[in-house]
């Protein structure tokens, strides 16, 4: 049996939004630093696709879950950005840092970041999906300003070599439809199930990984029953290894898995040319389950969504953030055709679209 961890929160608390944007001064970010130095145990560099994100913790579920997540980093580099995840038994209170809208105004846990210095600090909250968001925030925060590369939330993977891009909202499938192909198709290759950082070469959208193993929500197993005992014999969140089946198929629980062990690893990549982009959305009232795009069409169903760009791992939402973004998703759909696709329709009809559209 695997080991486990059950947190304090299920899920994510107090976290950076368009509604809430949990920014600190520099001034109070230092204040903070210094106070959280004083219950580090433990110092991990995470390879971000280039840039070295460091994690200091107390918390031995966070940094457990964070090493296994990513490739490492050497020490002796510098960090781009910081990450502290830290308890100290709710001494220190949120509000004396950040006076701003919190969705949780009376529980004294969440995150807040400093823009100028990339450094995120989570206090009081052990939930791993907490810490790794604001990991890749970071990182995305630094790539689209520097670098013009793109960080999408979605999934990721090939047809005969020909690459795709599931982009989608929080818990609308993307993992399932990813899987799908690889599995059921010859040619198909999997390559990142939530996060892929999107580089522009003459001409070109590569693809590029985030993950080295996958943080998957454990009910993947409604459409992949045979993933069950495999999941019961990994580092399980917020479920027990001899829990009954109705203790994995809530949205909460999560899985750190090598996706090698999902797939043979000649089927997982870390790298796609990206041909196609598929905009995920549910809409029961809607018959048509695939349809072209204009890239300014896809662009605006994105800018306008309620989860903006699809995306709530994201640490700062500006004018000007707002507009880059906008601007790489549009260079991303003019290289990539962009279609929309309702998953409203059977798991088979979906993967059967994609694959066909994908090879086309």
């Amino acid at each position: 049996m695997g080991s486990y961890c059950i947190t304090r929160f299920p899920g994510r608390i107090n976290y950076y939004s368009p509604k809430y944007p949990m920014r600190i001064s520099e001034d109070a970010r230092d204040e903070l630093v210094e106070y959280c130095k004083r219950f580090v145990r433990y110092v991990d560099n995470a390879y971000f696709n280039g840039l070295n994100v460091r994690l200091y913790t107390n918390i031995d579920h966070v940094y457990d879950f964070w090493r296994d997540n990513w490739w490492s980093y050497s020490h002796n580099i510098t960090p781009h950005g910081q990450v502290y995840t830290i308890d100290d038994g709710g001494k220190i209170k949120i509000r004396d840092y950040y006076d701003g809208p919190m969705q949780n105004p009376d529980i004294n846990a969440g995150g807040l970041y400093s823009t100028e210095t990339k450094t995120a600090i989570i206090l009081n909250q052990d939930y791993y999906g907490h810490t790794k968001p604001s990991g890749l925030g970071i990182a995305a925060d630094i790539f689209e300003d520097q670098f013009d590369i793109l960080s999408v939330h979605g999934a990721s993977g090939a047809i005969d070599g020909k690459g795709y891009l599931l982009i989608a909202p929080t818990n609308t499938g993307k993992t399932t439809h990813s899987y799908g192909p690889a599995i059921h198709h010859a040619g198909g290759e999997f390559h990142q199930d939530d996060w892929i950082f999107v580089e522009f070469e003459g001409g070109k959208a590569i693809g590029k990984a985030s993950e080295r193993q996958f943080y998957m929500r454990t009910n993947s197993i409604e459409n992949f029953p045979w993933l069950e005992p495999i999941f019961r014999t990994h580092k399980l969140e917020n479920v027990k290894p001899d829990d009954p089946l109705e203790k994995l198929l809530p949205p909460d629980p999560r899985v750190m898995i090598d996706p090698r062990e999902i797939l043979s690893p000649e089927k997982v990549v870390n790298e796609i040319r990206i041909n196609k982009c598929f905009l995920l959305q549910r809409d029961p009232t809607d018959n048509v389950v695939a349809r072209s795009l204009e890239p300014d069409e896809a662009v605006d169903i994105l800018r306008k969504a309620p989860e903006q760009f699809y995306n709530n791992y994201l640490t700062i939402y500006t004018d000007r953030k707002i507009r880059k973004r906008a601007e790489l998703f549009r260079r991303l759909f003019e290289i990539a055709e962009p279609y929309l696709i309702n998953i409203v329709a059977k798991v088979e009809t979906v993967r059967n679209i994609i694959i066909r559209i994908t090879k086309s």
